[in-house]
């Protein structure tokens, strides 16, 4: 980073190159781009940030992200609270809802086993799913975890977990995206659509 910014300019880009997917040339992009804004615009963001670590917690029973608890989808008496959806990270229940499909609650483990990034049970919310299950009332729990090494790797592991629990334990179909080539399929992938299928 160039010593001719001034400090405050090289704080900015110091703390944005530490969010994912920036680096030090977007970063410094970023902090002129703020810098060349009018206040108007620039101190709403600043306030937002701020608003997001005030504001945000995590909801009780999902471990989803809210601004109060239970969550919204948690507290929703529409929701079917005997299937239980369980998802790696925030952004998956954003992705799951957008399909409106699951009329089901979450449960988020903020995360996947990993042993070689030291990320074990412990690290994940599983003994939080598990205790959710004990207090009964769970019919199915369906594991959506990622189908990643690590996501295969989570989803055994809770199946393994779930055994001694008279529910019905499934994972979300995998297979081909919509408007990709078979030619362009890995052979786990297609091996996944054929032996998932469906009536048509």
């Amino acid at each position: 980073m160039s010593k001719f910014l001034p400090k405050s300019v090289r704080d900015v880009i110091e703390e944005l190159s530490k969010l994912p997917g920036i680096g030090p040339k977007s970063a410094q992009r970023l902090a002129i781009h703020l810098l060349h804004s009018p206040e108007s615009r620039v101190r709403p963001l600043g306030e937002a940030l701020l608003k997001l670590k005030d504001n945000v917690i995590f909801c009780e029973e999902c471990w989803n992200i809210a601004e109060s608890n239970p969550c919204g989808i948690c507290s929703n008496i529409a929701r079917d609270k005997s299937m239980i959806c369980v998802v790696e990270n925030i952004l998956d229940v954003v992705a799951l809802e957008k399909t409106g499909d699951l009329s089901g609650v979450y449960h988020v483990l903020h995360g996947a086993l990993s042993p070689i990034e030291g990320i074990g049970p412990d690290q994940l919310k599983i003994e939080a799913l598990i205790d959710r299950v004990k207090t009964g009332g769970i019919n199915e729990i369906i594991l959506a975890t990622n189908p990643s090494l690590e996501g295969e790797a989570t989803a055994l592991y809770i199946q393994k977990l779930l055994r001694e629990f008279p529910l019905k334990v499934t994972r979300i179909a995998r297979g081909l995206p919509v408007g990709g080539d078979l030619e362009y399929a890995d052979e786990v992938t297609l091996s996944r659509a054929i032996t998932g299928r469906v009536e048509f």
